[in-house]
């Protein structure tokens, strides 16, 4: 009895300590990078993504570069993983009043295209936010991969996602 009554103990500090580490994260999502063509490309293009460095701040998680081959018209994604803002302040910074931002770009092998956004996270309340700051032109954040027309998207705190991030290299 005395072993079950300490196990209790240990297993409601495991589960403060988690919830506690919940309240304080930013928002968050699996974040896809997409390239939108009008038209099949005479031969496959390979697209090169860099998620993050210069210009992340006040950020948990920035994802993952990826490489990408895009053969067809349409919407072709690849994910760059779990990207969180930081909601709270550690270490000295001011991520809790500071503005989370992150950087998202691409290039495309053997072609002039290329592009970025920077990417402003926030999250009130129940809901979670996006927001593209000069993006490369038609560049559009959507909540499937479905092309919509919007520079901004919003999801609910607690879930994640998804966001995908598409480039329209035609646009350029």
């Amino acid at each position: 009895m005395k072993a079950m009554k300490i196990m209790s103990g240990v297993g409601i500090f495991g589960l403060t300590a988690m919830f506690a580490g919940l309240a304080h994260a930013g928002a968050g999502a699996n974040v896809n990078a997409c390239i939108n063509l009008p038209v099949k490309p005479s031969s496959p293009l390979t697209v090169k993504v860099s998620a993050g460095g210069s210009g992340t701040h006040c950020m948990n998680d920035t994802g993952n570069d990826t490489t990408f081959t895009v053969s067809a018209a349409g919407v072709t994604c690849s994910s760059v993983g779990y990207v969180e803002a930081k909601a709270s302040s550690t270490k000295g910074d001011l991520c809790a009043t500071d503005k989370s931002t992150w950087p998202l770009s691409y290039t495309i092998a053997n072609t002039a295209y290329s592009g970025s956004t920077q990417t402003a996270w926030s999250g009130a309340g129940s809901t979670n936010s996006i927001n593209l700051n000069n993006p490369s032109k038609d560049t559009v954040v959507c909540g499937t991969s479905s092309l919509c027309n919007s520079t901004s998207w919003n999801w609910n705190h607690g879930t994640q996602g998804p966001l995908y991030i598409i480039f329209q290299p035609q646009g350029q």
